[in-house]
C-alpha cells in the first residue's frame, strides 16, 4: 500500500487539535484556561501601559490609577451584567467599552486631558483583548463555522459549556485570526505613540477593531443576539466606528459644517437602505413563510401516499425540490434541495426543521452541492406547528450533517476503491457513496443540463 502524501492542511489541523483546554496545569492545581489568559492579558496590558508612559513622559501615577480603574471595572461590569441578565457571561467588547468609559470619567475627575491618556490605554487594551481571544480559542466559547481547516473540540469541553452538538466537528479558528489582528493593532499603535497627534492612536484602535470585528462576525458560528439580521457585535462595531469618526472631526479642531453633516447623513441613508434591501431579498422570508411550509408539507404528504418503491419527487412554487421515500428502520426519508440557493446548508436545515418538526436530528446527511437528507418517524409527517421557533432542531440537523460530511472528507487518502464504503453512523442510513447515488436518483445528475437542477 502506498504511503499517503504529506498534506499541509491535515498537518495544520493536527496542531490546532492539540490546543483545546478548558483547564491548565499538570501535577499541580488546575486553573481555568480562560481566566488564566485574562490574567496574563492584564499583566501584559500593564507592561504596555507603563512602557508607553515612559516613552511619552506621561504621569505614571495617573497611569497607575487608570490601571486600577480598568481592573475594577471589569469585575464591576461582570456583576452588574449578571444582576441584570441573570446569567454570568463575559463579552469582552462590552467590558472594553465599560473600561474606556470608566477611565474617561477618572481622567475627567482628575482634570487630565483625555486624548493623550486614552492613546496610552489603547495598545494595552488591544493586547488584553488578544489574550482574551487566546482563551476563547482554548475553551471554544467563541468559534467559527464548520470548515475543512480548523480545530476540533473534544467531549470534555461539553462539560464546561461547549455546545455538545458541535463536539467532534472541525470549526474555523476565528479567535486566532482576531488575536493576530489585535496584536497588529496594538503593535502599530504603540509604535506610533511618540509622534502621533493626541487621540490618533485611540481612534486607530476604535476604527481598526470595529472594521475587523464587523468582518469576522460573518464567519463566526456561536449564537448571539441579532437585530435586523445584524449581530449585537456588528451593531456595536458600527457605533464604535461612528464615534471614531465624530471624535476625529472634533479633535482635529474644525467644527462640523454642512459638508460633514451631509456626508454623515449619506452614510446613514446607505446603512438604512442596505439593511432594508437585505431584509427585502432575504430568502428566509419566502421559504419559511407559513403558507410555503404548508405547501411543502402537503406535497410530502401527497407523495408519501403514492410510494411504490421508487422516490417520489415534487417541487414547490418557491423552488424547493423534495423527494420522499421509505427509509430502513424509520418511517420515511425526505430529501430537500434549493433551486436558487443550492449550497446554503444553514437555510436547508432551518427549512427542514420548520417543515418537519419531528425529523430525527441524528439522521441528517448532506450530499452533492446541497441536498439535505433526513429521516422521519412516520409518513405522512406531522404538520408544522404555527409560528414556532425551530432553531434548536435546525442547529442539530446541521451539526449532524456536517459531522458526517467531515468524517467522509477526513477519510485516509490511501484507502482504495476496493475498500468498503464508510457508513453514515446511523442505523438504516446510507453512507456518502449511497447518498451521491440518491442525489442522481432523486434530482438527476447536476452535470446534465437536461435534468432538473437541485
Amino acid at each position: 500500500m502506498r504511503s499517503p502524501a504529506w498534506d499541509p492542511r491535515m498537518a495544520v489541523n493536527r496542531l490546532l487539535d492539540a490546543l483545546p483546554h478548558t483547564r491548565l496545569g499538570r501535577f499541580t492545581r488546575e486553573v481555568p484556561a480562560f481566566r488564566t489568559c485574562g490574567v496574563v492579558g492584564y499583566y501584559l496590558a500593564l507592561i504596555t501601559l507603563f512602557a508607553g508612559g515612559l516613552v511619552t513622559g506621561r504621569s505614571l501615577l495617573v497611569l497607575s490609577l487608570l490601571a486600577l480603574v480598568c481592573g475594577v471595572s471589569f469585575f464591576a461590569y461582570a456583576y452588574v451584567r449578571r444582576a441584570v441578565t441573570g446569567a454570568e457571561e463575559i463579552v469582552l467588547l462590552e467590558h472594553v467599552w465599560f473600561a474606556q468609559a470608566s477611565a474617561s470619567l477618572a481622567l475627567f475627575g482628575l482634570g487630565e486631558p483625555l486624548a493623550p491618556y486614552l492613546d496610552l490605554l489603547s495598545p494595552a487594551l488591544a493586547f488584553f483583548l488578544a489574550c482574551g481571544r487566546v482563551g476563547c480559542l482554548l475553551v471554544g466559547c467563541c468559534h467559527g463555522n464548520p470548515s475543512s481547516l480548523g480545530i476540533v473540540y473534544p467531549e470534555r469541553h461539553a462539560a464546561d459549556g461547549f455546545p455538545r452538538r458541535l463536539v467532534g466537528i472541525r470549526l474555523f479558528p476565528v479567535p486566532m485570526i482576531e488575536c493576530a489582528g489585535l496584536v497588529v493593532i496594538g503593535v502599530t499603535g504603540f509604535a506610533a505613540l511618540p509622534f502621533a497627534p493626541p487621540g490618533r492612536v485611540f481612534l486607530w484602535l476604535l476604527i481598526g477593531y470595529a472594521v475587523m470585528r464587523f468582518g469576522l462576525e460573518g464567519i463566526r458560528g456561536d449564537h448571539r443576539p441579532h437585530w435586523l439580521r445584524l449581530s449585537q457585535a456588528r451593531w456595536m462595531s458600527l457605533v464604535e466606528f461612528a464615534v471614531a469618526l465624530w471624535a476625529f472631526e472634533r479633535w482635529r479642531g474644525q467644527p462640523l459644517g454642512a459638508r460633514e453633516l451631509a456626508i454623515g447623513g449619506l452614510l446613514m441613508a446607505v446603512l438604512v437602505g442596505g439593511l432594508g434591501l437585505r431584509h427585502a431579498i432575504d430568502p428566509r422570508r419566502r421559504l419559511l413563510a407559513p403558507e410555503h411550509l404548508r405547501e411543502l408539507h402537503a406535497l410530502v404528504t401527497a407523495a408519501s401516499r403514492g410510494l411504490d418503491g421508487t422516490p417520489q419527487v415534487r417541487q414547490t412554487s418557491r423552488g424547493v425540490t423534495v423527494a420522499v421515500s421509505t427509509a430502513l428502520g424509520h418511517g420515511g426519508h425526505v430529501s430537500l434541495s434549493l433551486r436558487d440557493h443550492p449550497c446554503d446548508l444553514t437555510l436547508l436545515c432551518t427549512l427542514g426543521a420548520a417543515a418537519f418538526p419531528t425529523a430525527l436530528a441524528e439522521s441528517a446527511r448532506v450530499s452533492g452541492p446541497g441536498v439535505l437528507h433526513v429521516s422521519l418517524p412516520s409518513l405522512p409527517p406531522a404538520a408544522p406547528p404555527p409560528r414556532e421557533s425551530h432553531s434548536t432542531l435546525a442547529a442539530a440537523l446541521q451539526a449532524s450533517a456536517v459531522r458526517c460530511a467531515q468524517s467522509a472528507e477526513d477519510r485516509p487518502p490511501q484507502a482504495s476503491d476496493d475498500d468498503p464504503p464508510a457508513t453514515a453512523g446511523a442505523v438504516g442510513l446510507p453512507g456518502p457513496a449511497t447518498l451521491q447515488l440518491a442525489r442522481r436518483t432523486y434530482f438527476g445528475d447536476a452535470s446534465s443540463p437536461s435534468r432538473m437542477r437541485a
